[in-house]
């Protein structure tokens, strides 16, 4: 990836896997930007969240991260997911 293709890429929509510890009930889809809330149990016996969907910058990722903040949630990762295999 060229130097000019990875300083545009933090102003194009991206998609995001965001896991989180403990469970997001669904009903907060919306107050995540519309994100995909899924929630299982880890390999541990953990139950965690799972926030995933397409979001639109940076700036947007960074609202989402401060959201889980504010809700004293644990971030376990984040994960940014190609959308094609193109380059």
């Amino acid at each position: 990836m060229s130097n000019s293709s990875r300083e545009k890429s933090h102003l194009q929509a991206q998609n995001y896997q965001i896991t989180v510890h403990g469970k997001v009930d669904q009903s907060w889809s919306e107050w995540f930007g519309g994100l995909t809330l899924t929630t299982s149990v880890d390999q541990d016996g953990t139950t965690i969240t799972r926030l995933s969907g397409t979001l639109s910058d940076q700036g947007a990722l960074r609202g989402i991260l401060n959201s889980l903040w504010d809700l004293n949630l644990t971030l376990l990762s984040v994960k940014r997911k190609n959308q094609s295999s193109r380059r």
